[in-house]
């Protein structure tokens, strides 16, 4: 399930010519003043990224915001 809701993450950044930094710049924006903890959390979520996890459901919500998906395209097999 994590590596499918990764590859589809992977596959709406493409499209939108995102970068994975990017991406969490713009979900976390206003949470971090500081350099060491916007690379805190880029390093978190890089990591559940490369461990296939699933991110706490309020990050989830929030890459829907940013990416402006329906929340079921990050689950659907492309």
């Amino acid at each position: 399930m994590g590596s499918l809701f990764w590859d589809n993450v992977t596959l709406l950044l493409a499209e939108r010519e995102m970068t994975f930094a990017e991406l969490v710049r713009q979900m976390f924006a206003g949470e971090f003043h500081y350099p060491s903890e916007f690379w805190r959390l880029y390093r978190k979520l890089y990591h559940y990224k490369k461990e296939n996890f699933l991110p706490q459901e309020r990050w989830v919500d929030r890459m829907v915001a940013v990416l402006d998906v329906d929340y079921a395209e990050l689950f659907r097999r492309y």
